[in-house]
């Protein structure tokens, strides 16, 4: 059997591509975001809900400005065409309709290359509660963005 490797140099593209993604989420540009995502894709959301391609992209282009992803700690492994990016994330984020999306995630996420790019085929959040001083940090941050209101 073929083990899978740890790559380093590929969490940083992986992670890359993701902060690609969630920067298509925050700017509305659906047209890219698909790019990013592959044809079969599934997302599962922190709050339980399952979503293919055409409904993650319309729940991304119901977000409302301001919203925002931190993307930190990630690692990836592969084998062969096929990569496992996991991390953590925070989203602060809100929909159209009022739905709160903000959360402290960890994800993991299959990403497959196609040709010359990685789309990411499926992608898994957990809600977790981060440690405080990082908990802290990004409340600091989620103020400047505010103009210096709290949340």
């Amino acid at each position: 059997m073929t083990r899978w490797a740890w790559d380093p140099a590929l969490a940083e593209v992986l992670a890359r591509r993701f902060r690609g993604w969630t920067d298509c989420n925050c700017t509305a540009d659906m047209e890219s975001l698909a790019g990013f995502l592959h044809p079969d894709f599934l997302y599962v959301s922190v709050f339980g809900k399952r979503y293919d391609k055409e409904s993650y992209i319309a729940l991304a282009s119901s977000l409302t400005d301001g919203a925002f992803y931190e993307i930190h700690r990630t690692s990836a492994r592969r084998r062969g065409d096929v990569a496992e990016l996991d991390g953590e994330y925070f989203t602060h984020s809100v929909t159209e309709d009022g739905d709160d999306l903000t959360a402290h995630t960890r994800f993991t996420g299959t990403w497959v290359q196609e040709g010359d790019e990685w789309v990411c085929l499926t992608h898994h959040g957990t809600l977790y509660e981060p440690d405080p001083d990082y908990a802290a940090a990004v409340a600091a941050r989620i103020a400047l963005r505010r103009g210096g209101r709290s949340l």
